[in-house]
């Protein structure tokens, strides 16, 4: 997930297909409990690393605005 700024928005949609596939393969009986939470746990870790990546990327701007303001 190591995207351009401007790409997250996809990646959280991409994300989001992924999780609505998984719901219709749920309803349709195709994945049995265990698969089901292996693909939430899959999803949720998708949007928790893309959701640290961005506050780091912010965390990085942020430091250097503050640095090239003190110059």
């Amino acid at each position: 997930m190591a995207a351009a700024p401007t790409d997250l928005t996809s990646d959280m949609e991409a994300i989001e297909q992924h999780y609505e596939e998984g719901i219709r393969l749920r309803r349709a009986g195709v994945f049995n409990e265990e698969e089901w939470s292996q693909h939430q746990a899959i999803s949720y870790t998708a949007l928790m690393v893309l959701g640290i990546d961005g506050m780091r990327r912010l965390g990085t701007r942020c430091v250097m605005e503050c640095a090239a303001a003190a110059v």
